[in-house]
């Protein structure tokens, strides 16, 4: 009887220390995801008919605790309320591409880019006569930008994202904001790896001098842009940045809060790295951000008054 209850204890342990082990991460994720589809209106119009949210599905596949290739089909249950010939019935895009991430047990922030593409199911196909075709369209799309994970447990994992869907529609191009959410769950083996553990005594103070020198620069970078940005707003020209769209267009309000928007999730993404040991990361998230917003403040500063749309 002694022995039987020693085994029994035994398995118990071992069961809860192989529990205890979980990395939360398996070779594949399914799950759902709801999208944000903007295709143009954005910037241009208060009011627009073209419908936005989409619902949808995901996968993944995860190579290691690094990589992963992604797929992600989104519908929009709603179709628009007339047709042209650039929009018209329900809008659906499908997209397929790698991820890149830095994790740890519970977060992790992820870079991902996703060739594919975009489709309206009911639209004008020829502008030749008084009752033209309407039909399907689809073009191709690329979708790339950002996003933070959290797991609360091993197999549950919370995502959203913020990324720039570009369009190819006739002889253009175009940028449209994507941000989007969803909630996976894991399936499959487990892949092993080692979760970072935050050790103080061995990373330096985060708010130390090359950091503190790292933020001013990309704030005076970001605030070089802003000014520019509502300068050539105030000729008439448009944003071309599809992330400060929504928000630049309203003066200087609209500008602030953006600057507000981008700095904060700087300062939140960089102290998430430096928790989990990515200090390299960590110190090229502002050294980015301040070279892409000077040479964007430069291209503003060279706009003429029949010239491109800001940045």
């Amino acid at each position: 009887m002694r022995a039987l209850l020693l085994i029994t204890l035994s398995w118990f342990a071992f069961t809860s220390s192989v529990q205890a082990e979980d990395t939360g991460l398996r070779r594949f994720e399914i799950g759902i995801q709801t999208a944000d589809v903007r295709t143009g209106c954005i910037g241009s119009a208060f009011s627009c008919p073209i419908p936005s949210f989409a619902l949808g599905a995901g996968g993944a596949m995860n190579l290691n605790q690094h990589f992963s290739l992604d797929a992600n089909f989104f519908i929009t249950p709603q179709s628009a309320s007339y047709i042209t010939n650039t929009f018209g019935g329900h809008a659906s895009e499908l997209l397929l591409g790698a991820r890149a991430e830095v994790r740890a047990r519970h977060y992790g922030f992820f870079l991902k880019a996703q060739p594919g593409y975009f489709s309206w199911s009911h639209l004008i196909t020829e502008v030749t006569s008084r009752t033209p075709p309407v039909g399907r369209q689809t073009n191709f799309a690329s979708n790339a930008g950002a996003g933070l994970e959290y797991s609360p447990s091993a197999r549950i994992h919370l995502r959203g994202e913020v990324t720039d869907l570009v369009l190819h529609q006739g002889n253009s191009w175009t940028n449209n904001l994507q941000p989007s959410a969803g909630i996976y769950y894991g399936l499959g083996r487990q892949i092993q790896w080692k979760p970072p553990v935050y050790e103080a005594n061995r990373a330096h103070r985060f708010n130390d001098t090359a950091n503190l020198t790292l933020l001013t620069a990309s704030t005076l970078a970001i605030t070089a842009d802003a000014i520019t940005t509502q300068r050539d707003l105030a000729r008439g020209d448009r944003e071309g940045d599809p992330f400060a769209r929504p928000l630049v267009k309203y003066g200087w309000s609209g500008e602030i809060s953006a600057m507000t928007l981008e700095i904060g999730a700087e300062i939140l993404g960089m102290y998430g790295l430096h928790r989990i040991g990515q200090h390299r990361a960590e110190r090229l998230v502002p050294v980015c951000l301040a070279i892409a917003h000077g040479i964007f403040a430069y291209g503003n500063a060279n706009v003429s008054n029949a010239g491109h749309g800001s940045e």
